[in-house]
């Protein structure tokens, strides 16, 4: 494709789904997102409906208009870990169990003790638990059995459910399998079905999509789906890395070096390696496309999810004003722990709940807004540590959550380090998807194109608030620990 060409990247993230026109040498031209909701119930249940993705996706599409038919390839990202159940014409079976639901903790502790945890864990390279896809099959095979026995295909990821509908093709791309604890992190192939029947899952094994390096490319449109979309019919699509490969390389870390940082609805901190990270210290290793790389990554479950949060219970109006007036208020002695759906790391807790500690009769409304953006920071500066031995001399952050430039710098002042914002960083995601797919074509040398990505702006720490807020971090630290009892006594 010449670079003029305009590709199609679609990802479908926690809160909606996002849609970009973007030539081949990565001019952003016109993006469209479209929303849909989520369902939260009790016991740690976080559930989505695949058609409401397609559907957005459909709607984000018709909103370019005529461009739509312009398009040359389409590439597709977006949430990972995910349980998605589809029959042969790609209507779910069960709504999809998000990878933030917790609701299989009793599963999880039975595969863990027919399995043992070592082994899993050596099988693949990372710590398992309620979180882990085979623990969500066997919740579903004691609960939901009809649901499984009339799916077809069992996807993890929300692009696996897209081009489903765009190719009529299953796949799930080998970073988002590396999620799921039911792939072989070393063999880069599903685990031996010798190993799922143990688990009680053994029925699911004939259902699992075939495995494809992030960026390889599936299958055509198919007639049916560009009757809906608009799109032109047998363009090729691409299977991109799920969410955090396609960030990590959109920010220019596809390759072994710099760490960044990614702050959406969920987010992380993570860097490109030569080796898979150790999960004794809470971090997590994903598959790179590339089959002697991997991604060391430190998850958070909650980040700007909580600051979502908090202006619906506040019935807050526009987000910017929200956080304008959060940062204008002075540094408190409150704490706010942002664990709303539980945490993954530097801690595995399902139980771990969201508080706010030392709040007392002069706090005010924006006070508590303003701890709910130190403590996501906090959470940041918690992974990191858990990540990197040494802190970098540089974070890049990418991410919906750096359109807010004094956030971004509270970020600064939280961790110590200059903050490096590239430009169009909310759409490190698109740019990552393009260059993953580029690569697997033979279009592009490597995951890190020359002089890539362009910083904008770079925020260099305050040292006097650094200092306020490395006080204040020491009691964020002790804070889980003195409550883990008391969350588990609060029960599911």
């Amino acid at each position: 494709m010449t670079n003029n060409a305009i590709w199609l990247i679609v990802d479908v993230g926690t809160s909606g789904a996002k849609a970009a026109l973007i030539t081949a040498a990565g001019d952003l031209r016109r993006t469209a997102t479209e929303s849909y909701a989520t369902f939260s119930a009790a016991g740690g249940v976080n559930e989505q409906n695949a058609a409401d993705w397609w559907q957005a996706v459909i709607a984000a599409c018709r909103a370019f208009g005529d461009d739509i038919q312009h398009v040359g390839a389409v590439a597709v990202t977006g949430q990972m870990q995910d349980c998605i159940l589809l029959d042969a014409d790609g209507v779910p079976t069960h709504p999809v169990i998000l990878y933030s639901d917790t609701r299989a903790q009793t599963e999880a502790d039975l595969i863990t003790e027919r399995i043992g945890a070592d082994r899993l864990m050596a099988l693949t390279g990372n710590e398992q638990g309620a979180d882990s896809l085979w623990a969500k099959l066997l919740w579903l095979t004691h609960h939901q059995p009809g649901a499984l026995q009339l799916a077809r295909h069992i996807l993890f990821g929300a692009a696996d459910a897209i081009i489903y509908q765009l190719t009529g093709h299953a796949s799930t791309d080998t970073t988002v399998a590396s999620t799921t604890g039911l792939m072989n992190l070393q063999t880069r192939r599903w685990l031996d079905v010798d190993v799922l029947d143990a688990m009680g899952i053994g029925a699911c094994a004939a259902k699992l999509p075939p495995l494809v390096a992030g960026g390889g490319q599936v299958g055509p449109v198919t007639e049916r789906a560009a009757a809906v979309t608009g799109l032109p019919v047998g363009i090729p699509v691409y299977h991109a890395p799920g969410d955090a490969g396609a960030a990590t390389i959109g920010a220019g870390s596809g390759e072994v070096g710099r760490a960044y940082g990614y702050l959406g609805t969920s987010g992380w901190v993570a860097f490109t390696s030569a080796a898979p990270g150790s999960p004794l210290n809470g971090v997590f290793t994903l598959a790179h496309p590339q089959p002697d790389r991997y991604i060391q990554i430190a998850p958070l479950l909650t980040a700007a999810g909580n600051l979502e949060w908090i202006k619906e219970v506040f019935a807050a109006g526009a987000v910017d004003e929200f956080i304008t007036q959060a940062l204008a208020r002075p540094i408190t002695n409150v704490i706010y722990l942002p664990y709303l759906n539980g945490e993954r790391t530097p801690f595995r807790d399902p139980l771990a709940r969201a508080a706010f500690i030392g709040m007392g009769g002069a706090t005010e409304r924006a006070d508590l807004g303003r701890a709910v953006l130190e403590g996501v920071a906090f959470g940041y500066r918690h992974a990191l540590d858990a990540l990197m031995p040494q802190p970098p001399e540089r974070l890049i952050l990418t991410g919906g959550g750096t359109r807010s430039v004094g956030w971004c710098q509270l970020f600064a002042d939280v961790l110590g380090v200059d903050i490096l914002i590239g430009a169009e960083a909310e759409h490190v995601g698109v740019r990552g998807a393009l260059i993953a797919a580029q690569v697997a074509r033979g279009e592009l040398p490597g995951y890190t194109p020359p002089n890539f990505p362009p910083i904008e702006l770079t925020l260099t720490p305050d040292a006097e608030r650094h200092a306020q807020y490395s006080a204040k971090y020491a009691v964020y630290r002790a804070a889980y620990p003195a409550m883990k009892d008391l969350f588990a006594q609060m029960g599911r």
